[in-house]
């Protein structure tokens, strides 16, 4: 038998309500945050797999697309976050301290990467948790912290769709690639249970006040282990992506076996395959042995986009007199169509 265990939570005591302890807020916007110098405090540092294809534009609005992601792993600087993520762009910065690369900057939609919880986040401390590893959808970001929404997975609300948290998560500890995972396995001679019915209330001790209370769909059940039993009480843990550690009245649970036990709460996010690219027939690699400066168009005149740092290898693509369009060997950003990342033919190694 697979007991399949979606979950409506409703907060009860503890001296705070529910939506307090998810840091409800409002996501009221300032349209051009960003140009004003009202972002948030929020910077991203990680190695990321940007959604293929998604474009960097010259501005915060409007402006030209100069760049296109392909999904290669790529390491990037994330910043200028604003209280609407709607509609907005991010500044997003190429490369980090550790290897030489092609620093190419503009902005972007939020919507190019996946967004991680690097740690548990606290939602009743103690007692409810969003797990590590949760994936999210930031909505916007308030001083040094992202804000989301998160449904949970398999519940369902009196209007038909799933329950969904606000909460908001420091940005340290917010990661763009999926964190290892910790285990969600029972310790050996725990004991396993279900509800007997469609709800159940946690406390946070034996006999003591009311944490929260689950709700199931009918003819499903949350499922439990337990190495811990006191009186008529059991102490019962559950994984997932909201996790749980209470007391529960041994009357409102019923014992399974292992071999039945198993719980869509616990799957794993879904993993993230970043492609590998690769040119049909590549030109020399050429390592800069100077800073180069990157420009929009071959052009003195043309916006200036970044750089090539001293050591960082690239193909030097289309190659003139003056001017030449190079591209990071591992071609994890590159030009638009009708675009390049143009560099002074001069200043480049010899071959």
């Amino acid at each position: 038998m697979l007991i399949y265990a979606p979950m409506s939570i409703r907060a009860m005591s503890l001296g705070f309500s529910f939506a307090v302890a998810c840091a409800l807020v409002g996501f009221d916007a300032t349209a051009e945050e960003v140009a004003a110098g009202e972002a948030a405090a929020c910077t991203l540092s990680d190695t990321t797999s940007p959604v293929p294809n998604a474009e960097l534009y010259t501005a915060v609005s409007g402006g030209a697309p100069i760049a296109k992601f392909t999904g290669v792993l790529l390491a990037v600087r994330v910043s200028a976050f604003v209280s609407q993520l709607a509609g907005s762009r991010v500044r997003v910065e190429t490369g980090d301290s550790k290897k030489p690369y092609l620093r190419i900057g503009g902005f972007t939609s939020p919507s190019s990467f996946r967004y991680f919880a690097r740690e548990n986040l606290a939602i009743v401390p103690g007692h409810v948790w969003l797990t590590k590893g949760l994936e999210f959808t930031p909505r916007g970001a308030k001083g040094a912290e992202l804000e989301f929404e998160h449904a949970v997975l398999g519940t369902r609300t009196s209007d038909g769709g799933p329950l969904k948290l606000r909460a908001s998560i420091p940005c340290g500890a917010v990661a763009l690639l999926p964190p290892s995972m910790d285990s969600a396995e029972a310790p050996k001679g725990a004991r396993w249970y279900h509800m007997k019915t469609d709800s159940v209330t946690i406390h946070d001790e034996a006999r003591g006040k009311s944490v929260l209370e689950l709700r199931m769909d009918a003819d499903v059940r949350k499922v439990f282990w337990s190495t811990q039993t006191r009186a008529d009480w059991v102490h019962v843990m559950a994984p997932g992506d909201v996790m749980i550690d209470g007391w529960v009245r041994a009357a409102e649970l019923e014992p399974l076996i292992h071999a039945e036990v198993f719980d869509m709460n616990s799957l794993a996010p879904t993993p993230l395959v970043a492609p590998g690219l690769a040119l049909a027939e590549p030109p020399k690699v050429l390592t800069s042995t100077t800073a180069l400066p990157i420009l929009a168009k071959a052009d003195a005149a043309g916006l200036a986009l970044g750089s090539v740092d001293v050591g960082a290898t690239f193909f030097a693509m289309d190659v003139s007199t003056a001017w030449t369009s190079v591209v990071p060997t591992d071609l994890a950003i590159m030009p638009t169509d009708g675009s390049g990342f143009w560099v002074k033919t001069s200043t480049l190694p010899k071959p």
